[in-house]
């Protein structure tokens, strides 16, 4: 079965504290060369993960592999999460403005 695999790195909250966590996993598709299916699937990972952490997730990045080649590259922000402390934790890691899902 086709598939790609996601780098994933999530800057999440706990109390006054903040810290990173990077994940790799691998994704299943029907046609890895459909990048629309792709994409949906990474968003619904995205989305799944931001859902069901234990620590408040802020924000994070995705880097979206399909045989050993970068095909995308994307930025999220948790739409609940308060967005000034994003903004301070973003200039804090030296990071650009991201995409809301």
């Amino acid at each position: 079965m086709p598939r790609f695999e996601m780098h994933l790195m999530f800057a999440e909250k706990e109390n006054d504290k903040f810290e990173t966590s990077e994940y790799e996993m691998v994704c299943w598709v029907k046609d890895s060369s459909n990048i629309s299916e792709v994409q949906n699937t990474a968003n619904k990972v995205i989305k799944d993960h931001i859902e069901e952490a234990e620590k408040e997730v802020l924000f994070g990045t995705a880097t979206v592999m399909i045989e050993g080649q970068e095909v995308l590259n994307i930025g999220f922000r948790n739409k609940d999460a308060d967005p000034e402390l994003i903004n301070e934790v973003i200039e804090l890691f030296g990071i650009e403005e991201e995409t809301i899902h």
